[in-house]
């Protein structure tokens, strides 16, 4: 289970972005999470997954608090893949930061052997955000947080890498937090959905 306890944050001596925060995600649930722009929403789901420390709260994952050294079973992938790759490295590295990620992964999100090779400059950017889903379906990923994660991209590379994500869901038992202000895509995909300004 991963659980956020009564987290606040805010930016130093700025208002606060929200307070008292809480919500769980059980293993293998798709729970959809939808406001408006500037809510907060990439903030929280940056304290999520360790990226920031909460001024107040909790994040834990099975019942453990969510260490800042060593693995994450929290992963996220960013609205902006080019903002969440090293651009000196080529793309097979970059996936070995995140361990023995399964090849059958490349071939279900549709990663040709030759992008391996290229830098990130070289691949567009539905192809960079591939590597970027694949990279947080690492083996010790149990939870995922999508921000956005294909508003950016064609219809038909956001059908892939949403069905992929949902069967790896299933099969691994990995929940996953939807963010998006895209209400249809949140009813069709999720088991539930919240409303951000509800949970405060």
């Amino acid at each position: 289970m991963l659980e956020v306890e009564g987290v606040s944050y805010r930016h130093t001596r700025q208002p606060w972005l929200f307070r008292n925060l809480s919500l769980s995600i059980a293993p293998g649930e798709i729970v959809g999470l939808y406001g408006k722009s500037g809510s907060g929403k990439t903030t929280l789901a940056q304290v999520i997954a360790n990226y920031l420390k909460p001024e107040e709260g909790i994040v834990k994952v099975n019942e453990k608090k969510v260490k800042s050294t060593g693995p994450n079973p929290v992963q996220l992938v960013w609205q902006h893949p080019e903002k969440a790759i090293n651009p000196r490295w080529k793309m097979k590295n970059v996936l070995a930061e995140a361990g023995n990620v399964d090849p059958r992964i490349f071939d279900a999100l549709g990663i040709a052997p030759s992008w391996m090779t290229r830098y990130p400059s070289e691949l567009s950017g539905g192809e960079l955000q591939r590597f970027c889903v694949a990279r947080a379906l690492a083996p010790n990923t149990e939870y995922l947080i999508a921000d956005e994660m294909t508003t950016m991209l064609d219809a038909i590379t956001q059908a892939q890498i949403w069905y992929t994500i949902l069967q790896l869901a299933k099969k691994r038992a990995i929940g996953v937090l939807v963010i998006s202000h895209d209400e249809q895509l949140l009813e069709r995909i999720c088991d539930r959905v919240i409303d951000f300004n509800q949970l405060h």
